[in-house]
Order: structure tokens, then C-alpha cells, then sequence
């Protein structure tokens, strides 16, 4: 009996181990990988009438050509052009063949900012 609970908890223990990769949520099925990783960085949403909403740091970020981002999940309440925002995410590769106005973007976590 003791044999089948330890090799019960040893599966259980590797099973549940993480290779601490980030999980992506958006563009998987165009092949794109994360580039880099963002983390509470200040910014402002705005609206371009032909890419839609993006997101604007106030601060340049490493792998990140165009300078704006286009959100694949930004909730509608953040859909405010002007509002100030806290934000953390993924910044997905884009292909050389592309056009794009925005860096592709999957957010983790976002927040406004208070006016002070």
C-alpha cells in the first residue's frame, strides 16, 4: 500500500510542476510567439479609426517597433480614448511581410489610473 501512495505523490508532484513559460491567450493560431514580457507600465488607450483601440506607453519598451500596442482582449470598459492605464502583458512578434499600425498585444492585467 505504501508503494502505490508514493508513486501516487511522485506523479502527482511532477505533474504539477511548471516550466514557468508564459502562457499565450492571443494569436495562436496566426503561429506568433511572445517577444517580451511587460510589466506595470503606464500608458494611455487611444483611438485610431483604422486600427481601433490601442494602447500608447508613456515609456519605450524593448521589442516594440511601432511604440503602440493593439490589444487582442482589452475589455470594453477600457475602450476610452484618453484614459490613462496601468498595464501588463505579452508583446507578440510580428512577421517582416506585415503592415501593421501596432505592436500585437495580449494583456495580463490592466487598471486605470487615477487623476491625481
Amino acid at each position: 500500500m505504501m508503494k502505490y501512495c508514493s508513486l501516487l505523490l511522485s506523479v502527482l508532484v511532477l505533474f504539477s510542476c511548471s516550466d514557468d513559460e508564459p502562457t499565450a491567450g492571443c494569436f495562436q493560431d496566426e503561429g506568433r510567439k511572445i517577444v517580451t514580457i511587460v510589466n506595470n507600465i503606464n500608458g494611455t488607450v487611444i483611438f485610431n479609426g483604422d486600427c481601433g483601440y490601442l494602447i500608447d506607453p508613456d515609456e519605450r519598451l524593448d521589442r516594440n517597433p511601432t511604440s503602440v500596442l493593439f490589444p487582442c482582449n482589452l475589455e470594453i470598459e477600457f475602450e476610452v480614448d484618453g484614459l490613462k492605464v496601468n498595464f501588463s502583458g505579452f508583446i507578440y512578434e510580428s512577421f517582416e511581410f506585415e503592415d501593421i499600425c501596432a505592436d500585437f498585444f495580449e494583456i495580463t492585467d490592466i487598471e486605470i489610473v487615477p487623476d491625481v
